[in-house]
């Protein structure tokens, strides 16, 4: 007989992901989108399949792949998915027993740790050398390992955010500002989009307003400059991590609201910002629409590939704070990329590909490819990353600290995290009331969000039923500016 404990993790997985409806009456069906193999069993007598959603990366996975297969591993079969896609065939395979040999979880919102509980990975063969070729402390127990084995790590690096300050050097210096000085202060960047607004040459910022969950990471972000004691991204956005307690309404974000905010009212925006996602965004930027544009070091990737004539003339400053000081952000251990299926039939074939990945080489080529800094950000000064990419990650190795991880506390807050009821609207959303006036009492606003999650947090804590608390998403050791060592 199961546990109460062992049959809600069930309910909670499958409530989340669906992931065996009708899978019963699928076994023998394909699950490749195009030129895949079919079923369980590769096109290629010997090879491993892969199944990933980082379609960026395409080249950097398959010279990977002719790499091991050429100093004696196997050949591998590769199907790059787009997210929404990859979800619906890994719910399929799972049901079905024909799951390939090394998959990312694009498009699954389940915790990992639910889906180990269920018999999805292999423990990984190859931990040990893993654990030795990956930076020290970013490799965590209850989100990359469980009881001790390890079965994933991350290729990214947690040391990242999304609120650099990209610019034009030109317009900046037409508008008698230093462009290798670029503002460091709130007050600093509004002071230089109206300086380069007033040339009339170009707006002074453009802004991706219609797009919320950008504009909940750059508050998230901007909330932590101003002094929130919080971290970006996962189970613990707007919680104040010395407490636990859910304080979208605290005077960081109030703040951070306001200066994001400050562009319209100072009529230095870009004008079609309000129409704008963030590639529509960049867009207008690239165009010279405008001086200043907030972004992730990806930008410099989708320059390279989309704008290339514009790289060379941009520059990048870090995000800014309310005095102009050194910016100190937190984040939590990145979660893990890709897994060993417990249905591969060599997982530890499988497991030595993900080996390499930790690799100089590996490392090296995901900075050229100027997404994600990777998780070794050593490996970007000797890689071909341009320039402005190398500032970026010298930034972020100065700003970024690796915050907890509540799921590393306690594993139940994933199955908490399985059956919380969304709120809507969220942060983004919300922001985009205030800005178009629809939202006048910001801090009431904003403690209703608060309440919701909280009641949202409390409901789920009630079904799970047992050995989970509130006080779990509490860190009051914590230090700002610190790496946290559980």
């Amino acid at each position: 007989m199961e546990s109460p404990g062992r049959s809600l993790t069930r309910r909670a997985l499958l409530r989340s992901a669906g992931l065996v409806a009708g899978a019963a009456a699928l076994t023998a069906c394909s699950t490749a989108p195009s030129g895949g193999a079919e079923g369980g069993t590769p096109a290629t007598p010997g090879a491993l399949r892969w199944w990933d959603h980082f379609a960026p990366l395409e080249k950097l996975q398959e010279a990977t792949f002719d790499r091991f297969a050429g100093s004696g591993g196997a050949p591998v079969e590769y199907t790059v998915y787009n997210p929404n896609e990859q979800r619906q065939a890994l719910q399929l395979a799972f049901g079905s027993r024909q799951l390939p040999d090394v998959f990312s979880l694009g498009g699954l919102s389940v915790p990992p740790s639910l889906l180990h509980e269920q018999g999805w990975f292999a423990p990984l063969a190859t931990a040990d050398a893993i654990r030795a070729g990956s930076p020290a402390g970013l490799v965590t127990e209850g989100v990359h390992s469980f009881e001790g084995s390890l079965y994933s790590f991350p290729i990214f690096s947690p040391r990242q955010y999304e609120t650099l300050v990209w610019f034009h050097r030109d317009l900046l210096a037409d508008a008698g500002l230093d462009p290798g000085a670029p503002p460091a202060s709130w007050d600093d960047l509004r002071a230089a989009a109206r300086a380069v607004h007033r040339r009339g040459a170009a707006s002074g910022i453009v802004l991706p307003l219609q797009f919320p969950d950008r504009l909940a990471a750059f508050v998230l972000e901007l909330a932590q400059t101003a002094g929130f004691p919080g971290t970006r991204t996962g189970d613990l956005d707007g919680i104040d991590l010395t407490t636990g307690e859910y304080r979208f309404h605290d005077d960081a974000f109030l703040a951070a609201i306001d200066f994001l905010l400050s562009f319209p009212r100072d009529d230095t925006m870009f004008l079609a910002s309000t129409a704008l996602d963030a590639r529509a965004a960049r867009v207008r930027w690239a165009a010279g629409g405008a001086a200043f544009f907030l972004d992730g070091p990806y930008n410099a990737g989708v320059l390279a590939g989309k704008f290339p004539q514009v790289l060379d003339g941009v520059g990048v400053g870090p995000i800014p704070t309310p005095d102009g000081r050194p910016p100190v952000l937190t984040r939590p251990p990145t979660s893990g990329t890709f897994y060993v299926s417990a249905q591969s039939e060599r997982p530890e074939v499988a497991s030595a590909l993900l080996e390499l990945l930790v690799g100089g080489d590996y490392q090296r080529g995901l900075a050229a490819a100027m997404d994600q800094p990777p998780l070794d950000l050593g490996a970007v000064a000797s890689s071909d990353a341009h320039p402005t990419y190398q500032r970026c990650i010298g930034m972020f190795a100065e700003q970024v600290y690796v915050g907890p991880s509540a799921t590393a506390r306690n594993p139940l807050t994933a199955r908490v995290r399985a059956v919380m009821k969304p709120v809507e609207p969220g942060l983004g959303t919300i922001v985009q009331g205030i800005a178009s006036g629809q939202v006048t009492d910001v801090r009431g606003r904003l403690r209703r969000l608060s309440d919701e999650w909280t009641a949202s947090r409390d409901a789920a804590i009630a079904e799970v039923g047992g050995g989970v608390s509130a006080a779990d998403w509490a860190f009051p050791e914590w230090r700002r500016g610190e790496d946290y060592a559980a």
